[in-house]
């Protein structure tokens, strides 16, 4: 049960370092305290185990805390992006039926504007109240279940309306150990955190790793290509996305600092792929390679790149303990359908599902979408595409959202955009289908160069000269930059709009 491991590694290394915030720093035990302190006002505000609790918070030590009170109070955190316009709060409000906000100085005033349209709030929380440690009720452990909800977070709704993927006691627990097994936490660990922590990867990937594991974290307000630079000479973990890296491979402090920093074991990449052609000159000046994982709100990670190796280009490693990850052919539709088993046959691409003590419970109030997601037998449609090589490493080849169909031939956009970034003079590139009327769909790429004026003609030959004709751009768009989410992911949906 995740918060009985949290509360069991508070008390086991109760005397060390927790957390630095730019501010403050907390030890295990200073932590536990304010963690029990948030706890017990919720609960006086009328907050019930198994209730969810909004976290709209710009400052992550009042984030932190309210996350942790809120589980130590037995309700299920609900973190949300701090930047959220009013129909967006107010639809994530709504659906979650949250009992509580907590809320700061850069949010309060929209949750002010629409506080009159939720009667089923029932408490309004600061940030000040959380961070000053007052409690007018003592702490009363809560009585939770392993298969009780913990977390919620929402989809990111690339497909359709966000949905609320509902984390129990258990699986949490379970996909956070797994994390930390593989990536060989321990407390003698100190770890950059400049992730958002509202999103699974800082929260989750990062924090609750390092708060299991008994490390110590550095918490920055937001990734700066100087400060996190400070940050990283004191470490020996950083979790980036590829933004972080592109900005830091632009100085050349980055390069000289990199040569000192003789404690950094582990550099870890995810959230979306980074370019192909940056990863060689990356892991030479870190000295060691970057390791690439797979993961997603539903699963945790769920893949990894061992950190002795092998570090096959491109790949996203092999399961977690107690994951399981097969490759089903298209035909299978959905988690319900009946595709036929893929395996481990590397010349096949597949949809990748999962299956493990790690995956969610459910899409929250959405049974019909779960059914859908998940099958009989627990396995889940993560919706991307990928491929086996012969020693089980997994390669993503998209989403099959994003599955490119010209003249009855599959077209898998990573496999195609991976040629193109190594293209001289290509910076970046994303590749979408566009309604063709002869061939159902045409392959257009999106093109970011350095170049003043790229040779179109040149770059059509060398595609033709690396992939079959059908998989071959027949439309190159010169953008100044592609659409990006704030870690790093491809809105390609903006694209297709583009034209």
């Amino acid at each position: 049960m995740f918060v009985a491991e949290l509360e069991g590694s508070f008390g086991s290394h109760a005397a060390r370092m927790a957390v630095h915030f730019p501010q403050r720093s907390y030890t295990f035990s200073e932590l536990e305290g304010a963690a029990r302190r948030v706890a017990a006002e919720l609960r006086s505000r009328g907050v019930e185990p198994g209730d969810r609790v909004a976290l709209l918070l710009d400052a992550k030590e009042p984030f932190l805390l309210s996350y942790l009170g809120t589980l130590c109070a037995g309700a299920v955190a609900l973190p949300l992006n701090p930047g959220l316009k009013g129909p967006e709060l107010n639809y994530f409000i709504a659906d979650s039926q949250a009992s509580a906000i907590v809320c700061d100085a850069t949010t309060a005033a929209l949750v002010g504007e629409l506080r009159a349209g939720w009667p089923w709030v029932r408490a309004i929380v600061g940030a000040d109240d959380v961070l000053a440690g007052r409690a007018s009720t003592a702490y009363r452990p809560p009585d939770v279940k392993p298969d009780e909800p913990a977390l919620m977070l929402y989809s990111s709704g690339t497909t359709g309306e966000p949905k609320g993927v509902v984390h129990t006691q258990a699986n949490l627990a379970h996909a956070v150990r797994a994390i930390a097994d593989a990536w060989r936490f321990t407390a003698d660990d100190v770890l950059v955190n400049v992730l958002p922590l509202f999103h699974i990867h800082g929260l989750s990937f990062a924090t609750n790793v390092s708060l299991l594991s008994g490390s110590t974290m550095l918490v920055g307000d937001g990734f700066h290509p100087v400060r996190t630079l400070d940050l990283i000479d004191r470490a020996t973990v950083f979790m980036g996305v590829p933004p972080y890296y592109y900005s830091l491979m632009k100085r050349d402090e980055f390069r000289r600092r990199a040569t000192g920093w003789r404690r950094l074991r582990l550099a870890t990449c995810g959230s979306a792929p980074i370019r192909p052609e940056v990863l060689p000159d990356l892991e030479e000046i870190l000295g060691r390679p970057i390791i690439n994982r797979y993961g997603m709100t539903e699963c945790h990670v769920l893949t990894s790149l061992p950190i002795d190796g092998p570090w096959p280009h491109g790949s996203v490693g092999t399961p977690l303990r107690g994951v399981e990850v097969c490759l089903r052919s298209d035909s299978a539709g959905a988690a319900g359908g009946s595709g036929e088993a893929i395996g481990g046959n590397a010349s096949q691409v597949g949809r990748v599902f999962a299956r493990g003590p790690n995956l969610f419970r459910e899409y929250w109030r959405r049974p019909q979408e779960t059914a859908a997601a998940v099958d009989h037998d627990g396995w889940f449609d993560t919706g991307d595409l990928g491929q086996f090589d012969d020693r089980g490493f997994l390669t993503l080849a998209g989403r099959s959202k994003d599955l490119i169909i010209v003249g009855g031939f599959n077209v898998y956009p990573a496999v195609v955009e991976r040629v193109l970034a190594e293209y001289p003079g290509v910076r970046d590139a994303a590749v979408v289908g566009m309604p063709d009327a002869d061939r159902g769909e045409q392959v257009t790429a999106f093109i970011v160069t350095d170049e003043s004026a790229l040779d179109v003609k040149r770059l059509r030959t060398y595609c033709r000269q690396r992939m079959a004709d059908y998989q071959c751009p027949t439309q190159f768009e010169f953008v100044a930059e592609l659409p990006r989410n704030s870690l790093g992911k491809v809105l390609k949906r903006e694209l297709r709009g583009a034209r």
